[in-house]
């Protein structure tokens, strides 16, 4: 009986919150329950910052100066300054609020890290000459806000803890890091000195090729990447000591890869030298006496090797392009033609035309033998072909009319491993075997061939 009346009480409590819920809570605007009335700290209007000075938690002081749209760090020593990081700096001090009010008038600022202040920054606007300065004291005890004032007045207040990275700056934050210097969408040329080896590709007339250690085709994304890698490289670390009187310690006397950008009748260098710890290493722009660092993922892509920017694709024909082939297989060249029939709604084959006189051919088949040409990639790079051999020849002509293409490649097996050697290019392509049989097959099947 007595849990039988808790049941109804407890029934009764529920419906009741229920109802309070409902008709009470339901007509609350949620956005407007929690709302705050935040105060800018500044009155600035947007863009007019031209100078700010950041006294850090370590006593190291920055400068930078506006000068049109360019920033410059002016101490503790010249150098261009990062728009990015400057600009986040100048918009939050345009952007500051006060998240709360601690003490309208302190008897002392010394608990909250206000006096002194822990992180000052002094800034000047368009036609001004009078600072206003920010100062940054602790953290709260939740660690989710920040102590501040400004100077000249007795109140402090809260601003977000967020802003700690924003405003405690050291100067290597706000510099340029840029690693080199260059126009990208004017680079020709790119040298690879690594040691006594020497990488080196042009663009002769617009399309990238390998010059050296030999001439061979050049995979164009392969090289857009790697200028990619090299425009985008950032400093790590700024070292602080004279590099002219000490490449040695960094070494940087005998580096242990120089690239070297060409842009037309210009260049800039870079020199990687050696490590700084496990995963950066020391580096040089040629051009600047600075020694920085740079991050070993970045050096990786400097040190590869010249098999890397070569085409991996054996043919440069794909199956919907091809107008022609001749095979050579047991001495004998059996030649396939595509050719379209009279009529409007004809529909291009494919026919064999020798050494027999125009026959139809299993298309499927011969379809797939294209597609197997055109899809082999060499897995490796050899300096010397192999001589002896199960060999096919193929040459494919393609492209339309107005600028027909033919290329000729000779594939070969010896001892369970081919390879494919390119007319006109250095060495041969290792291939896969298992492709190789695949095609073999098949123009056997074709052509009756032994």
């Amino acid at each position: 009986m007595r849990s039988g009346r808790s049941l109804l009480i407890l029934v009764l409590v529920a419906a009741g919150l229920g109802a309070y819920i409902y008709f009470v809570e339901a007509g609350r605007d949620p956005f407007a329950a929690d709302a705050v009335t935040r105060e800018k700290v500044f009155t600035l209007e947007t863009g007019t910052i031209d100078e700010v000075e950041i006294t850090n938690a370590d006593a190291e002081v920055t400068r930078v100066t506006r000068t049109g749209a360019s920033w410059m760090i002016e101490g503790p020593s010249p150098a261009e300054a990062d728009t990015v990081q400057v600009s986040t700096l100048t918009s939050s001090l345009e952007s500051l609020e006060r998240t709360k009010v601690i003490d309208e008038n302190p008897t002392s600022a010394t608990p909250f890290g206000l006096d002194p202040a822990r992180v000052r920054v002094a800034f000047t606007t368009t036609g001004e000459t009078t600072p206003k300065v920010l100062l940054i004291g602790s953290k709260t005890p939740t660690g989710g806000d920040l102590y501040a004032r400004i100077d000249g007045e007795p109140a402090v207040f809260l601003i977000g803890g967020y802003l700690e990275d924003t405003f405690n700056k050291k100067p290597f934050d706000l510099r340029d890091k840029t690693v080199l210097k260059f126009a990208r969408t004017e680079v020709n040329a790119i040298t690879l000195t690594q040691g006594n080896t020497r990488v080196t590709l042009d663009k002769p007339a617009g399309e990238w090729r390998l010059s050296a250690p030999a001439h061979a085709r050049a995979d164009g994304a392969a090289v857009d990447g790697l200028i990619g890698q090299i425009f985008q490289a950032r400093m790590t670390n700024l070292s602080t000591s004279d590099a002219e009187s000490n490449l040695r310690e960094y070494g940087l006397d005998r580096p242990q890869v120089v690239v070297t950008i060409g842009t037309g009748s210009s260049k800039a260098e870079l020199a990687i030298g050696g490590t700084e710890d496990d995963t950066h290493f020391y580096a040089r722009d040629l051009s600047r006496p600075l020694v920085f660092s740079v991050d070993k993922t970045f050096v990786d892509e400097l040190l590869k090797k010249s098999d890397d920017f070569r085409v991996k694709d054996v043919f440069a024909y794909r199956s919907f392009s091809a107008t022609g082939m001749d095979v050579t297989l047991g001495g004998i060249t059996y030649t396939f033609a595509k050719t379209k029939p009279e009529g409007e709604n004809s529909l291009e084959h494919w026919s064999q035309t020798a050494p027999a006189t125009e026959q139809s051919l299993e298309e499927p088949k011969f379809d797939d033998f294209l597609t197997t040409m055109s899809n082999l990639r060499a897995e490796s790079f050899a300096a010397t072909p192999a001589r002896g051999g199960e060999t096919i020849i193929v040459t494919a002509r393609f492209g339309d009319a107005a600028m027909p293409q033919t290329e000729t490649v000779t594939l070969r097996k010896s001892d369970d491993v081919v390879q494919a050697i390119r007319n006109g290019e250095p060495g041969a392509a290792v291939v896969s075997t298992t492709d190789f049989d695949r095609a073999v097959g098949l123009i056997k099947e074709l052509t009756g061939a032994k």
